[in-house]
């Protein structure tokens, strides 16, 4: 209801502003009575102006205690070469019953305000006669598939995941890295390289004679260790001369004897140096340093060429060397993606159960049919219309273990196998005269047929039934078991079974699912709840 101070403010505005444009403005509704939920018309019209005036209607006009649906355009008229019609209409609605008054509109002409009138509306109920219209129970809520969104631990495993192949592959460039720094230029050439940096080296101006002799010795050693294979870096300087000696005697390398004079001098010389204290001079240091450098090349020298034999073991042994390192790497790499997926596999199990992982990641029958697009058709004739997860295939009658008498036809469609994990059968028959056809006969032949298709330990219940249609019949549903014919261990199976006599005809819906499926049962209620039948033509039998 409109306030003290609305009603005086309007009074005010009509008093000040009433001219004879007053009756060109005009509200009317296009009906004032209507239902709780129905939308009327409501329209405010400005004649008799011309094409240079302004009229402006306000955007957002107050309709309270009525609720504004939509905002339509204005519509423009011309009624002779001077005057032009407006109009401007609102839809309008209300959801609760009584007299309402819509309040006046305010717009303006020309920069001056004006007024609609009110207008009052009554909003009725609506009445319901439950004797000609039949009230049904409530339905079950229909699920709605929610739009695919990758959920939070998805991102979480992804990065658990990315991190450690991130840490996998800076340690494997780290290792080769390692790997390469490790190689070596060959024996006799890095020799050479490390005479040339001790020639360059500050040890002799700095009287460092220890350590140049140490390193001297040191470059030989390292030497003789990769290229003759002793162990000349551990040795001491006896055992290493033995060694040498002993190279000779099995013409390993055919050494000269006063190259291995000189060499154990020089060795001998630098334990003096290294153990006793007695520093050598510089200019036989720089003799030392010749000597050595004679010595390489006479060892390199010495070696005899591999013979042919020698070389094909030799790359024989490189190559499988080389197949070792590389089954090395493919051991390491599936390595490294089990325990991926293993560590993928426990963190889904962890946050979203076994159930979640079997059916999202190594998939499940039911709930893929449950969740792909389903297939509606229509079968026989009157046709029976039904929504199925895949087609039904027309089938032999027999082979079904349906029995009838009196019948002039006989239609089956099925998909699946009574083995399946879903089973789905539609029959009809049609008889060949009129019959008083009973229903509830027909149901007692149910449990005798699933005898004869091997069912055992069957649990039968049986109730009315009736379609969104209206149609009724009677609803067998119950458990049973079977023996699977490969194992020959028990299947147990739920089953629903639709009976119907409609239009003459004997209809029935079998629908056979195992009963540890989860999904099965919302697969069946989704196939009896699409049950349709189509009324057959008056003149046609």
């Amino acid at each position: 209801m409109l306030s003290v101070k609305h009603l005086t403010l309007i009074c005010l505005m009509f008093l000040c502003f009433t001219d004879a444009f007053s009756q060109n403005v005009k509200a009317e509704v296009d009906t004032s009575q209507m239902r709780i939920g129905e939308q009327i018309s409501y329209s405010i019209s400005v004649e008799g102006i011309s094409e240079n005036d302004q009229v402006i209607f306000p955007k957002e006009q107050s309709f309270v205690p009525m609720e504004m649906v939509e905002d339509l355009k204005i519509d423009t008229t011309f009624l002779n070469d001077k005057n032009l019609k407006l109009l401007k209409k609102y839809k309008l609605t209300q959801f609760d019953s009584g007299q309402y008054t819509i309040p006046p509109q305010l717009l303006k002409i020309n920069e001056k305000p004006f007024l609609t009138d009110s207008i009052k509306l009554s909003v009725a109920n609506i009445e319901v006669d439950t004797t000609k219209q039949k009230l049904y129970p409530i339905k079950r809520e229909i699920g709605v598939k929610k739009p695919f969104q990758l959920p939070k631990w998805f991102w979480w495993a992804l990065g658990i995941i990315l991190l450690i192949i991130l840490l996998v592959f800076i340690y494997f460039k780290y290792k080769k890295k390692k790997d390469h720094s490790k190689k070596r230029l060959p024996p006799y050439q890095q020799a050479q390289v490390s005479l040339k940096e001790l020639d360059q080296s500050d040890l002799i101006v700095n009287r460092q004679l220890k350590d140049y002799i140490t390193e001297l010795t040191n470059i030989s050693r390292r030497y003789l260790d990769e290229k003759i294979e002793v162990r000349a870096m551990e040795y001491t300087s006896s055992e290493l001369m033995q060694a040498l000696y002993q190279k000779k005697e099995d013409k390993k390398v055919n050494f000269k004897e006063k190259y291995l004079e000189t060499y154990q001098k020089i060795l001998v010389q630098a334990d003096f140096s290294k153990f006793a204290g007695q520093k050598p001079d510089v200019i036989s240091l720089k003799a030392y340093r010749k000597d050595i450098e004679k010595f390489i090349k006479h060892v390199q020298s010495a070696i005899p060429e591999p013979t042919a034999e020698e070389k094909r073991k030799d790359r024989a042994y490189q190559e499988q060397l080389r197949q070792k390192r590389k089954k090395q790497k493919i051991i390491a790499g599936v390595a490294i993606g089990v325990l991926l997926l293993i560590l993928s596999v426990s963190s889904l199990v962890a946050t979203k159960g076994f159930d979640y992982v079997r059916d999202n990641v190594f998939g499940n029958e039911s709930k893929s049919m449950l969740e792909n697009d389903w297939i509606t058709s229509e079968y026989s004739v009157p046709a029976v219309k039904i929504t199925t997860p895949e087609v039904l295939v027309r089938q032999n009658l027999d082979s079904l273990g349906i029995k009838t008498v009196q019948a002039s036809k006989q239609e089956s469609f099925a998909s699946g196998s009574i083995y399946s994990n879903l089973f789905v059968v539609l029959s009809q028959v049609s008889f060949e005269k009129e019959v008083d056809f009973d229903l509830d006969k027909a149901v007692e032949g149910v449990y005798q047929n699933l005898e004869e298709k091997g069912a055992y330990n069957i649990l039968m219940k049986n109730e009315d039934f009736e379609t969104y249609q209206g149609v009724e019949g009677v609803k067998v549903f119950g458990s049973f078991a079977i023996k699977n014919p490969i194992t020959q261990n028990d299947i147990k199976k739920n089953y629903q079974i639709l009976n119907f006599g409609f239009a003459g005809r004997y209809q029935q819906i079998t629908i056979i699912y195992n009963a540890e499926d989860e999904y099965a049962q919302t697969i069946t209620e989704r196939i009896i709840n699409s049950v349709e039948f189509e009324k057959p033509d008056a003149n046609v039998r």
